[in-house]
């Protein structure tokens, strides 16, 4: 079944922390970016409201509290690895992750296409505030390369995640809070931007999820458990700015000492836009 969203007591310790970690990383700003897992990208990019160990350190960090125990997350897919480790059991002082992604492409420049890589490496903090209501942070700590060209940049994301009852969730998730950086080339800047989802179990059985971002992008997803093991996901994006409209598939198996999921995600107007994951999911 998907997983349920959980319950535990207010940390009220929680504003403070918010405090401290946001004013240690204030000074420094720079570009980084949300990670969609196969999961999420199964279901149009959609995820921000659900809990999955693959999407809790990037996508939405504040549903890493209703994460219950030690996940070890691989994510594979052409010139793409990621890998995170999130630890939120009773002997942790609160859910913490970590997690490294590694990116290769080509980006056009002036005339010319250039080699481009992106290493970020990620810490996850989050925790409940008040009943109903977890907040995530997730600090970035980014190398890129463009060209023979190097940078070094932090950032950070902020979620939010409200609970309504088991079975409904809705997230506020700000990506890149300290904006883009000036300094940087403009073909790798990201600015800062919002996302806002729904999450919606209907018996058990089925899953509802919707989503929208301040960069005209709107998604909707479907997923559903054929037994007590296999899972197929649906899902269809659409890029307003970009024009680009987007189907996706895939399949997952939830067994009971891993979880592997595989996703298709291809442009419904370009047959050479398509991307294939596989991820791969060890609780310990």
């Amino acid at each position: 079944m998907p997983h349920p969203f959980c319950r535990f007591e207010k940390k009220a310790f929680l504003g403070l922390f918010v405090i401290l970690f946001l004013a240690y990383f204030i000074p420094n700003q720079a570009a980084a970016q949300a990670y969609y897992s196969s999961v999420s990208t199964a279901a149009g990019g959609t995820g921000r409201g659900a809990v999955e160990p693959g999407d809790a350190l990037l996508l939405n960090p504040s549903t890493l509290p209703h994460l219950q125990g030690r996940f070890l997350n691989f994510s594979a897919a052409e010139d793409v690895f990621f890998v995170s480790l999130s630890d939120n059991t009773k002997e942790s002082a609160l859910p913490a992750g970590a997690s490294f992604i590694q990116k290769k492409s080509k980006i056009s420049v002036g005339n010319s296409l250039e080699d481009f890589k992106h290493q970020d490496i990620a810490i996850t903090l989050a925790d409940f505030i008040v009943d109903k209501w977890t907040v995530g942070i997730t600090g970035h700590y980014i190398e890129q390369s463009l060209g023979l060209a190097s940078y070094i940049h932090t950032n950070a994301d902020l979620g939010f995640l409200y609970i309504h009852n088991p079975n409904l969730g809705l997230a506020l998730v700000f990506y890149n809070v300290f904006g883009e950086k000036g300094t940087l080339p403009v073909e790798i800047r990201e600015k800062f931007s919002v996302a806002t989802g729904m999450n919606f179990i209907y018996h058990e059985t089925i899953r509802f999820k919707v989503e929208a971002t301040s960069e005209s992008i709107l998604a909707v997803g479907l997923e559903t458990y054929l037994n007590k093991f296999f899972i197929t996901r649906f899902g269809y994006s659409e890029d307003f700015d970009d024009k680009r409209q987007i189907l996706c598939a895939g399949l997952g198996f939830n067994g009971p000492r891993f979880q592997l999921n595989y996703a298709y995600l291809g442009n419904t107007q370009k047959s050479s836009d398509y991307r294939q994951s596989v991820d791969m999911v060890i609780p310990f």
